[in-house]
């Protein structure tokens, strides 16, 4: 059953005027896609670029904006790298962009986060295959099996896809080799990234912000406030950390705003 935002409880207000925003000070990053904040190394957040680039992260200094290392994934190809998360003490790195809705190797890596200042390389720890459980096709018509948001909750992996039919999001949790279905949900366009720090979940469409502060599996239970996000451009990864969020364009524009923003 698809659920509608008027359903539950939400805040809309424009939100361009709260948010700071920087360049990041390379042109290494052209095609910037997932967002991750370092737990690890104060400081520092990763990032990659969508398909076309190496298999390979890249960490930045958080207040110069500075590329502080490109590090190479070992054993893995970047297919469609679409988002990152932090689960269960690992990185893991989303290769489920799945733009024409043909691909059968949709998969998520598990790696240590390297160290930034040391490393060159880092080798993948796992390599989960999987499919989505409503997918009764690799050629599906209407083409909602794309990907490009993951967020790690109470212990569990979590996808929201990107419809390409219409603005709704399907929301799975991963169970082995599949991604199964838990509702289906209309928002105010594609989304594009996710993220949680186990309190709030956040959710990035190319128009909007969305703060929810569940208690189960099901997000879309939960009361949910929205923020318009106005002129940023195409926004394609968010993080959150304590108070902060954190959104990267494609084109390398990094944004922040508080919490208490929303």
């Amino acid at each position: 059953m698809i659920k509608f935002l008027t359903l539950f409880a939400f805040t809309a207000s424009m939100l361009y005027a709260q948010m700071s925003v920087r360049k990041i000070d390379s042109d290494i990053l052209d095609e910037a896609s997932g967002l991750l904040i370092s737990k690890k190394y104060p400081g520092v957040f990763w990032s990659h670029n969508d398909s076309g680039d190496k298999a390979r992260l890249y960490a930045f200094d958080m207040k110069s904006l500075k590329l502080i290392k490109k590090i190479k994934v070992k054993k893995a190809k970047n297919r469609d790298w679409e988002d990152l998360s932090y689960h269960k003490g690992k990185i893991v790195i989303g290769d489920f962009g799945n733009n024409k809705n043909r691909r059968e190797n949709l998969r998520i890596y598990t790696i240590d986060e390297p160290n930034p200042y040391t490393d060159k390389k880092v080798k993948v720890i796992s390599k989960q295959k999987f499919i989505f459980s409503d997918q009764k096709s690799s050629i599906f018509r209407r083409k909602n099996f794309d990907c490009e948001a993951m967020y790690s909750f109470n212990d569990k992996l979590f996808l929201l896809s990107k419809h390409r039919a219409d603005t709704n999001t399907t929301l799975y949790v991963l169970k082995g080799s599949k991604a199964k279905k838990i509702t289906q949900y209309t928002l105010d366009d594609r989304v594009t990234s996710a993220d949680s720090d186990g309190r709030y979940v956040v959710i990035l469409t190319y128009k909007s912000l969305y703060l929810i502060e569940p208690k189960g599996d099901n997000i879309f239970d939960y009361p949910i406030k929205r923020k318009i996000l106005g002129n940023v451009g195409q926004v394609e990864g968010v993080a959150i950390d304590g108070d902060m969020i954190y959104v990267i364009s494609e084109d390398g524009k990094f944004y922040n705003l508080h919490v208490k923003d929303f």
